[in-house]
């Protein structure tokens, strides 16, 4: 599931620095290629500083009770001075962040946003984009599959990244204050800051920034769309602000809302975000652990020791399998995989073959761009970040550890059908950073099984108010007493087990 464990409050008030300075290095390490004119290191610097700045501004306000009540604390003049340090270190930090989002911001114009058009070439580049969009009246086009067009949508997916980080910063750092008139009052209070906090809560809360940040989101989701469907693997910068982006809260709530006005969509938003407990909770968790674990999810120390399986072991593995088997893998490698609950990390589908999928009467259905992918060895079903997606096993196998699990339950070619293409029509969707099974229109990785077998009784967990499955609920029903599920096939630290797989798993989840 390459994704960051969700923490307990306590722990993630315990883990918060040290995560951020076991993360330093690390970030600095990450070599993917900046945009022109700019520095990545300084960005990732940047994000993790506000990061880290804000989880200790919720923690002083969870410490004092602020979080919540009318009345206003009382602190004494040491307290007082640490909160106006806090303060003055997230405004010190929001400067450093908020040219990425001025460079893009003028380029949403309320009355004439920017189209894509894979059809024509693009109008024109960020700074004349930028420069003419005030009082545009006109919609420029914007073609992702051209050399302006691709910088462009790079420069946008930086920007809104910061910017949504920012949302987020705000309703963690500031907002548990802004209610009580004193403290904005100690926080506005003989502070050298350019932008005072009232300043801030009036940009927080304009309905014309939150329709600029929709704009936004919705050109980037777009293009990631149009990637998906083109069979398109993202490049890693790419796939970096991408991700940073929807491991927000605030994107998370945009999404739920389906006005389309931007007055409405900005009163669902604080709607949503005045349940202060519940949000700093939630903020926190997605916006801290999350962000975090999103930040360095492409990062890994190694190859996976199954990453150069020989060819025939690979096509032997391949022949192996079948239709609808489950995957699912284990990358000690990734930070992240040391984040995630359970002893496997992410989960996969084995959708077949041509062959085979006509055999079960599923492929002449299944759309023709995904059968041309099938065609190309693409035959594995799995949620990325960057969305659901075929991959080959080659491809897949940069990991250390392999589980196949099949149906032992005896099964018609009609179920196997509508199994087949109940995954294919995943495709193409969204990640969902929110991690809720009972949503659809975006797939985290282990639901993936829980829509693909919609008649199994699943082992979900509810956490933060939603009902989420790992890929260790998964496994638990191919052990204990009544399995529905038997391991086929084991590889365990880059070796292939050959006996006792269902006892060999049962230690495996039973100790993590």
């Amino acid at each position: 599931m390459k994704l960051p464990k969700l923490q307990p409050m306590h722990l993630i008030r315990r883990a918060a620095k040290p995560l951020h300075h076991l993360l330093g290095a690390m970030l600095f390490s990450f070599s993917i290629p900046a945009l022109a004119g700019s520095s990545l290191p300084d960005f990732q610097a940047n994000i993790s500083d506000m990061l880290s700045i804000r989880a200790e501004a919720y923690q002083f306000a969870e410490l004092h009770q602020i979080i919540g009540s009318s009345a206003t604390p009382k602190l004494n003049r040491q307290q007082s001075e640490q909160l106006r340090n806090i303060i003055q270190r997230y405004m010190s930090s929001r400067a450093r962040l908020m040219p990425e989002v001025e460079r893009v911001s003028p380029c949403f114009s309320l009355i004439a946003p920017i189209r894509l058009n894979i059809q024509k070439p693009s109008d024109t580049g960020l700074p004349e984009l930028c420069t003419a969009a005030k009082g545009r009246m006109w919609s420029p086009s914007l073609n992702p599959y051209d050399a302006a067009g691709k910088q462009l949508i790079g420069e946008i997916a930086r920007g809104l990244a910061a910017a949504l980080v920012l949302m987020d910063s705000y309703q963690i750092a500031i907002e548990p204050y802004a209610q009580n008139a004193e403290l904005r009052y100690l926080m506005n209070y003989d502070m050298q800051n350019k932008v005072q906090i009232d300043q801030l809560i009036h940009q927080y809360r304009s309905a014309d920034i939150h329709s600029q940040l929709l704009l936004a989101t919705d050109l980037i989701d777009q293009y990631f769309k149009i990637q998906r469907e083109g069979g398109s693997t993202p490049d890693a910068l790419e796939q970096y602000f991408y991700t940073l982006s929807q491991s927000t809260v605030w994107y998370v709530n945009q999404r739920k809302s389906t006005w389309t006005n931007p007055l409405q969509v900005t009163q669902f938003v604080l709607e949503d975000f005045n349940q202060q407990k519940k949000v700093a909770l939630n903020t926190l968790s997605f916006g801290l652990s999350f962000g975090f674990g999103q930040m360095v999810g492409l990062v890994q120390t190694r190859s996976g020791k199954l990453r150069h399986l020989d060819k025939s072991k690979l096509a032997q593995l391949e022949s192996e399998m079948k239709p609808l088997d489950i995957l699912l893998e284990k990358t000690p490698f990734r930070l992240t995989d040391k984040m995630i609950p359970g002893y496997y990390g992410h989960m996969a589908v084995w959708l077949g073959s041509e062959a085979e999928l006509k055999e079960i009467g599923a492929w002449e259905t299944i759309p023709s761009q995904w059968q041309e992918q099938v065609r190309k060895g693409k035959r594995i079903v799995e949620a990325l970040r960057s969305g659901v997606t075929l991959s080959t096993l080659d491809h897949f196998m940069n990991i250390d550890d392999l589980l196949v699990l099949r149906d032992q339950r005896p099964l018609n070619p009609e179920y196997l059908r509508n199994a087949a293409l109940t995954a294919v029509q995943q495709l193409g969707k969204e990640y969902d950073f929110n991690f809720d099974v009972m949503t659809h229109e975006r797939i985290v990785c282990s639901e993936l099984a829980y829509v693909v077998f919609p008649d199994i009784d699943w082992p979900l967990a509810q956490t933060l108010g939603r009902y989420t499955i790992s890929p260790d609920n998964v496994a638990q029903l191919a052990v204990g007493e009544s399995p529905v599920f038997s391991p086929v096939i084991m590889y365990r630290d880059g070796k292939r087990e050959a006996d006792q797989l269902q006892e060999k798993l049962q230690a495996l989840i039973a100790r993590n």
